[in-house]
């Protein structure tokens, strides 16, 4: 994880819990409360509630599924429950290949805020039409 403030590096531990009908994400820091979310859909709901809970505290995951370009369909969230996501390249189709774990490790220059993902995302969807 990173501190946006001044760019440094917090160690953070993320696990993963499910019964099939409530999906758990906890996120463990030192020396702070963990952060946990729950849902009833899936995990991608869940990468969505911690995003905007990091965002608020002024913090960044450093993985895959909070890069830049980032997209989970609805069939790679079926077949992998949420933990799945395509990194897209501008102008090509999603790519079997380029399908990833969503909470692998990733570079900070490819992790965005969610309002710049989305307007990637939104910008390579468009570029289809």
């Amino acid at each position: 994880m990173v501190a946006l403030a001044d760019e440094s590096l917090v160690p953070c531990q993320v696990t993963t819990r499910t019964d099939d009908e409530t999906y758990e994400l906890r996120l463990n820091r030192a020396n702070a409360s963990p952060i946990v979310v729950h849902s009833s859909i899936d995990f991608e709901d869940t990468l969505r509630q911690l995003r905007a809970e990091l965002e608020r505290q002024n913090l960044l995951l450093l993985c895959n599924r909070f890069r830049r370009n980032a997209f989970v369909s609805s069939m790679a969230r079926q077949m992998s429950d949420g933990l799945g996501c395509y990194l897209v390249v501008a102008g090509e189709p999603v790519s079997p290949e380029l399908i990833v774990e969503s909470l692998a490790p990733a570079p900070r220059g490819d992790v965005v805020l969610a309002d710049e993902a989305s307007k990637f995302i939104n910008d390579w969807i468009a570029s289809f039409d």
